[in-house]
């Protein structure tokens, strides 16, 4: 007498409900079992249900030293340790992670990539018109009509001074950059770096304090104005998403305070004062993200004891954060969540021009 397989057990959605809470590792050995468990993984149900459960994680960018490449890590918080998960070498720059998937640039040769760290699926973009470098600002999202864009703000250098500033788009799928112009008259103003993706919007800070939002299913900007008060110069600020929503984040030696967007208004959600604030002055701020329990996290390096720190804007406390890596050469840090979203099945299509994109399947990633 043979023993009932799991699926004879076991109705078909429970196994999907079960594997979708699993750790991403877990699931991918659980891949190998079988060939009905390698199918369920890659079914575009459990790919959504897996993917509206992940656990946010971050991805750490190191710039490269003497002897030392750039590099980004894929981290887990666990307990008071940043545990790595996966580590990719290659000498490249986050633009922004949405849905599993990260775009990276790689200024040395003015490429641009966009991969899947989890399913190692490595997608090369058209090289872009305009010269990738520090003075840029850049942005990866998914529109409303479900099309993932890569948005490059730059310099175009013409025969005189001064610089004019344009805006490129790279829908994935088609093969070829697309030159909006100057969508906005003070791009100049705009920070540079990579912005922050929130239903199908982009935006940026100004350097005065000022959000420019990009409309990724429109593709036009807009701009509007900051939580009120805390325009000095002097103090940090910084965009995230916290709980769903636009977060702008806001200190200096007095206090602290969060601001959260609903609907077309900012509220102030939290606001700390300096008495109470645990943080030393040289602390750098690396990013915001979800916490347990519903509490806001800062994810911060603090330059005076040299340690990774996470903030706790909720209940005023710090946890320092255990790092096997160098801390001086972390230059950026995002959000990212794991995902088995596929490359291949989505955007790899002949063009109207016969022209087919390049898709490198590769496995550039080491545990």
């Amino acid at each position: 007498m043979f023993s009932p397989s799991m699926e004879e057990v076991l109705p078909e959605n429970l196994i999907l409900d079960i594997l979708s809470r699993l750790p991403v590792k877990t699931i991918i050995r659980c891949k190998c079992v079988c060939k009905k468990w390698r199918d369920l993984v890659s079914d575009p149900y459990f790919v959504q249900l897996h993917l509206s459960r992940s656990r946010q994680c971050l991805m750490i960018h190191e710039g490269k030293t003497v002897d030392l490449q750039e590099r980004l890590q894929w981290v887990e918080i666990e307990h008071d340790n940043l545990d790595p998960v996966k580590t990719l070498d290659r000498d490249s720059f986050p633009v922004g992670s949405v849905n599993g998937l990260i775009c990276c640039c790689v200024p040395y040769d003015n490429s641009i990539h966009v991969f899947n760290p989890v399913l190692e699926e490595n997608m090369l973009l058209p090289k872009p018109e305009l010269k990738i470098e520090g003075s840029m600002s850049y942005g990866f999202g998914v529109s409303m009509d479900g099309e993932y864009k890569v948005i490059l703000r730059g310099r175009r250098k013409p025969d005189y001074m001064p610089y004019e500033y344009e805006v490129d788009v790279y829908t994935l799928g088609t093969d070829q950059w697309r030159v909006l112009g100057q969508t906005l008259d003070d791009l100049n103003k705009m920070r540079c770096g990579p912005g922050v993706f929130l239903n199908s919007h982009v935006y940026w800070l100004g350097i005065y304090g000022q959000i420019y939002d990009f409309d990724l299913t429109t593709e036009t900007s807009e701009l509007f104005p900051p939580p009120p008060g805390w325009e000095k110069l002097e103090s940090k600020k910084m965009l995230g998403v916290l709980k769903g929503r636009l977060s702008r984040i806001c200190w200096c030696s007095l206090a602290l305070d969060l601001w959260v967007m609903k609907g077309d208004s900012w509220y102030k959600e939290i606001a700390i004062i300096q008495e109470i604030i645990s943080l030393t002055p040289k602390s750098e701020p690396l990013c915001l993200m979800d916490g347990l329990n519903g509490t806001s996290v800062l994810m911060l390096l603090d330059k005076e004891t040299n340690q990774f720190v996470a903030y706790c804007l909720n209940t005023n406390t710090i946890l320092h954060l255990e790092w096997p890596g160098c801390l001086y050469r972390i230059s950026y840090i995002m959000t990212y969540c794991p995902s088995f979203v596929k490359l291949i099945t989505n955007w790899i299509r002949v063009s109207s021009r016969g022209v087919q994109l390049q898709l490198v399947i590769s496995h550039p990633l080491r545990s």
